[in-house]
């Protein structure tokens, strides 16, 4: 190997490392996560969750769940390499579902905790936070629904 070719190695080497570093943590982070999403979701099978704006029972209360999730640099550069070539960007559509998911099952769970029977005239919202490229990328989810008694 020339001299050229091993100091280009070693600079971009650390940032190598780091980004598979980083790709490691962030998928074991994300299946851990739709693993406590998924055992969640079944503990509160009791209660219903429905889209539908009728609600009956004896009193309705507005519940709400949200969730902030942060673009991590794995994802930027990704992205911004999916930007060149086009196409979905499915890390994103990955990380959205989960947070749609995480903003749901907050909601369900304040309602559960307050003693509803069901969830009715369930809405999201999202809203970007910052640009995918700043500091501050991510994204925010809020769930909001009418909780019911009977």
């Amino acid at each position: 190997m020339n001299d050229i070719t091993l100091s280009m190695l070693i600079s971009i080497g650390p940032f190598v490392a780091l980004l598979l570093i980083g790709f490691i943590f962030g998928t074991v982070a994300q299946r851990n996560h739709l693993a406590d999403l998924e055992q969640r979701e079944a503990e509160l099978g009791d209660v219903i969750l429905t889209t539908l704006p009728h609600a009956d029972g004896e009193r309705g209360e507005l519940v709400t769940g949200s969730t902030v999730v942060a673009y991590d640099f794995f994802r930027r550069i990704a992205v911004t390499l999916r930007k060149l070539i086009g196409g979905r960007f499915h890390m994103h559509e990955n990380m959205m579902m989960r947070a749609r998911r995480e903003a749901v099952l907050r909601m369900a769970e304040d309602a559960q905790g307050r003693g509803a029977v069901a969830v009715h005239n369930i809405r999201l919202i999202s809203s970007n936070l910052g640009d995918s490229g700043t500091a501050m990328g991510g994204c925010e989810v809020l769930a909001y629904g009418t909780a019911v008694w009977t």
